[in-house]
């Protein structure tokens, strides 16, 4: 077959209709009939055109994650889940996920820092939480672990323990005015502990938090994991 035309879409210039022999045989965007240098007048087999289709596929699958990751940075696991949603093929998402990590734009390294830095801005978390986050979004363990061990050290945990400690004693306090200090501890215990923070941490932070004061270096290693 030759090609026997090639022209515009009526509402959507940058994709073109390709006609062989007269007949509509596909549709495809300026990039793809770029990459594949076609002009009128080429021949045009069956193979050729599969080939076409596949790489619509694959440019529309990296379309659709370029789109998520526009939001915010995303894992690996998260833009393959996205583009199995999408019903891209396995042969169009391995091939996204490879251009895009080639790029530096998928990176679950870079992901998990980043992550683990903004859930810090937004509120104090303990460790342990966002290990568990990290391991939900996909992230793998060895690399969870290696951002939590770079971001947050055990004196930055055991400060922002501390600050998580003093807004819950100011909310507290504020609504119900003194109480027993053993129903307290117990109280910013559970607090500390569904925040994510580890027994080692949680302890010294109780102690001086409900004591009325804030845990020095000393009390802040004690029993630290």
């Amino acid at each position: 077959m030759k090609i026997t035309r090639i022209e515009n879409q009526k509402n959507r210039p940058t994709r073109k209709n390709i006609y062989a022999d007269g007949a509509f045989v596909a549709g495809v965007s300026a990039e793809t009939l770029l990459a594949f240098g076609l002009r009128t007048g080429d021949d045009i087999t069956p193979e050729r055109i599969r080939l076409l289709e596949r790489a619509e596929e694959i440019l529309g699958a990296k379309t659709a994650a370029l789109r998520f990751l526009a939001v915010r940075p995303r894992s690996v696991r998260e833009v393959r889940d996205r583009l199995r949603e999408r019903e891209f093929g396995d042969e169009e998402i391995a091939k996204t996920v490879e251009d895009l990590t080639a790029a530096g734009l998928l990176n679950d390294a870079a992901f998990a820092r980043s992550f683990v830095r903004n859930a810090l801005a937004l509120k104090p978390t303990g460790r342990i939480a966002l290990m568990q986050k990290l391991l939900a979004l996909g992230v793998g363990k060895e690399i969870a672990l290696g951002a939590l061990d770079e971001i947050l050290t055990e004196a930055a945990q055991a400060a922002d323990a501390a600050r998580a400690a003093s807004g819950f004693m100011r909310r507290f306090t504020g609504l119900r005015g003194p109480e027993n200090p053993a129903k307290i501890r117990a109280r910013l215990t559970a607090f500390l502990l569904r925040r994510g923070y580890p027994w080692g941490i949680v302890g010294p932070v109780v102690k001086k938090a409900v004591a009325g004061g804030e845990p020095d270096d000393e009390d802040a290693g004690e029993g630290r994991r």
